[in-house]
């Protein structure tokens, strides 16, 4: 009968020490990130392509207003700056031959606020032997 009462006891106290912690102890919550999304996520490239030509297109998005300058990575030429917005859209030509990383950074640049890479995957055409023989009627 001792067992089952040190049970509930042992049960109660990991209760009561539960509820002694107060709420402020829980972690808080910062705010919402900043999103970033691009178009396109992935390049393609064939066997004959060196590098990959297209439109990348940003779309950004916050719960409160910010400046911040869109930058990408090793392409320093490229840079748009927003002042007190919430969301931002930006299309540019670009020509990549590694994965492009674009970034959101305050407007003097020192702080990355948010960051998304473009992957570029390189298309090898495999030729591989047929598992099987075509189909003989002496099989």
């Amino acid at each position: 009968m001792w067992v089952s009462t040190s049970k509930y006891s042992s049960a109660a106290l990991l209760y009561g020490l539960l509820l002694a912690v107060p709420a402020s102890a829980a972690p808080e919550a910062g705010p919402p990130p900043i999103e970033l999304q691009l178009r396109p996520r992935v390049c393609t490239l064939a066997d004959n392509d060196a590098t990959c030509n297209t439109t990348v297109r940003a779309q950004w998005r916050s719960p409160k207003n910010e400046s911040l300058c869109l930058v990408i990575v090793d392409q320093p030429h490229i840079k748009h700056c927003w002042e007190q917005h919430s969301e931002g859209t930006y299309s540019v030509e670009v020509s990549f031959s590694q994965d492009l990383v674009v970034q959101l950074r305050d407007t003097e640049l020192d702080r990355v606020l948010a960051s998304q890479a473009i992957a570029v995957i390189r298309k090898a055409l495999q030729f591989r032997r047929k598992r099987r023989q075509p189909w003989s009627i002496f099989y």
